[in-house]
């Protein structure tokens, strides 16, 4: 007999435990649902909507950004970059010297890379922003920042030119197409987003190609692109 009100009691007891292990489970799922809905409501407020709410307690520094940070791909990116400098150097070298060919002026014998590597400073990512602006595609806009270390030397006959202060400011935008087999997208366009600019108006966005400058033993002529 001691032993079936034994038996009983250890059921009831375990029964108890898996009962109230499953109510603190459906609890804390509520809790995250609530909390994942109020996010997404203060997410969609706009700056009118939070001053009507607010009232006089609105405070001025309350900032919307457009773009969202992206620190863990900008880890990425460092550790991937001596990979991706020397893969990018060769596909440029053999993709631009025949265009550079194409346009080599009468007089002058041969233009070439003498040396093309993108350096070892990875491009900065200050935000990414994904919308979807038409139906079957979809948006992409990356705040770039780059000073980079570039060793870019051009041989224009004999005459070597380097590139020096190489300073990227841009905001590019990828636009994917999507299509309903892997990848999931068939084409991408890229595109900047904002004008040239020049050295002197770093902090506006715009692409900055710095000083062209000839190599020691030359002519110190310097030019800005």
């Amino acid at each position: 007999m001691g032993l079936i009100v034994g038996i009983l009691t250890g059921m009831l007891f375990g029964l108890s435990l898996m009962a109230g292990w499953l109510q603190m489970m459906k609890y804390r799922s509520n809790k995250r649902t609530s909390k994942a809905t109020d996010v997404r409501t203060l997410a969609s407020l706009s700056r009118d909507d939070l001053r009507k709410i607010c009232g006089d307690n609105y405070s001025e520094w309350i900032s919307f950004p457009v773009y969202e940070q992206a620190k863990w791909l900008n880890k990425q990116l460092s550790k991937l970059w001596p990979f991706v400098a020397e893969a990018a150097s060769a596909v440029l070298k053999e993709s631009v010297e025949p265009v550079l060919e194409d346009y080599r002026p009468g007089g002058v014998n041969s233009l070439k890379f003498g040396n093309l590597s993108l350096g070892t400073v990875a491009p900065k990512i200050e935000g990414i922003r994904v919308q979807s602006l038409k139906k079957g595609q979809t948006t992409m806009d990356i705040d770039l920042r780059w000073g980079g270390d570039p060793n870019i030397v051009l041989d224009v006959a004999s005459i070597p030119i380097q590139l020096k202060d190489f300073q990227v400011f841009s905001a590019v935008r990828f636009i994917f197409q999507l299509t309903n087999e892997m990848p999931c997208f068939c084409a991408v366009l890229v595109a900047l987003l904002s004008e040239l600019l020049s050295p002197e108006a770093l902090n506006h966005k715009g692409l900055v190609l710095g000083m062209i400058q000839a190599r020691p033993g030359h002519a110190a002529a310097t030019a800005t692109v």
